[in-house]
């Protein structure tokens, strides 16, 4: 119980809710630089769908979320132009995008994920018939595939993205890529249902406060239930990393906070939820998990 009221003052406190970025769709400046990035050098020419296979900070200065992650967990950030590439490693991982604050007022980061869909224009009529908003596009991206930006019934928000080429292999992520992704939501049944229409999932495994999707086997999601916070949920990413206690110190250090210690999260150490030097929200995990003393 306790952990739950945390991730509510979470979604008190920290989550905006951008209702789209005014740049998607656009060829010209940010939207024609990412028109021009692929999410990866090597698509596997296979569409998997439900997986998620890219990330987009938005944020209102890009630079200092940037060197927080350069110093955080070693990724190699190119601030070319209005687009920013990640790497880890010579993998790219992601975007960055700066996104100015309306009216002066304060706006914290976001991170965005990208699910794959088989098709994008059919996914969007699955968005619109089950209580979902299209909020930019569809859109062709070029080199980037065809991407529509949408909002579940409870207002998350997500990319919908047919990458071009096909999508990334799966492979073992590395100490340093994205791990996971997780939808929190107050209403499980209804959301479960939702994501299962557009993305194909085919399965659900359902264990507490806890249920992760599946498609043809594969494990591609987290549904986390948290009572009421507040009208928006989101989707929140994970980073692999080798030691939470270790990271989250850092994280600190760096000037980022912790909302939820590893110590006080599930999972006996091996999570930890923080927040970048702008705000953006995202969960570090071990895995494989370390066990507890005496397993």
């Amino acid at each position: 119980m306790q952990l739950l009221v945390r991730f509510i003052v979470v979604l008190i406190t920290v989550v905006p809710f951008l209702s789209g970025c005014a740049n998607f769709g656009k060829q010209t400046g940010v939207g024609a630089e990412m028109a021009q990035t692929p999410i990866t050098k090597n698509p596997s020419g296979k569409v998997f769908p439900g997986k998620f296979i890219w990330h987009e900070l938005l944020t209102p200065d890009p630079l200092l979320a940037g060197k927080f992650y350069e110093e955080l967990f070693g990724w190699q950030i190119d601030y070319q132009g209005e687009y920013a590439l990640v790497r880890n490693g010579d993998k790219l991982i992601a975007g960055i995008i700066k996104v100015e604050p309306p009216n002066d007022r304060p706006r914290k980061g976001v991170w965005i994920p990208s699910a794959s869909v088989a098709d994008v224009d059919v996914a969007v009529e699955r968005v619109k018939d089950n209580g979902g908003l299209i909020l930019k596009g569809p859109a062709d991206m070029g080199q980037r595939g065809r991407a529509v930006l949408i909002s579940d019934p409870q207002r998350a928000d997500l990319v919908l993205l047919s990458a071009k080429g096909g999508d990334p292999a799966d492979v073992e992520p590395a100490i340093g890529d994205w791990l996971w992704d997780e939808i929190w939501t107050d209403d499980p049944d209804n959301i479960e249902a939702f994501y299962a229409t557009v993305l194909g999932y085919d399965q659900m495994v359902s264990g507490g406060n806890y249920n992760v999707f599946i498609h043809k086997g594969k494990w591609r999601a987290g549904l986390r239930h948290v009572q009421n916070g507040r009208e928006n949920m989101l989707w929140v990413p994970v980073v692999r990393v080798a030691n939470p206690s270790v990271t989250v110190q850092r994280a600190k250090e760096l000037g980022g906070a912790v909302w939820v210690a590893p110590d006080e999260a599930p999972g006996r150490g091996n999570t930890a939820l923080i927040s970048d030097t702008t705000g953006a929200l995202l969960l570090i995990q071990r895995w494989p998990p370390k066990p507890s003393a005496g397993e």
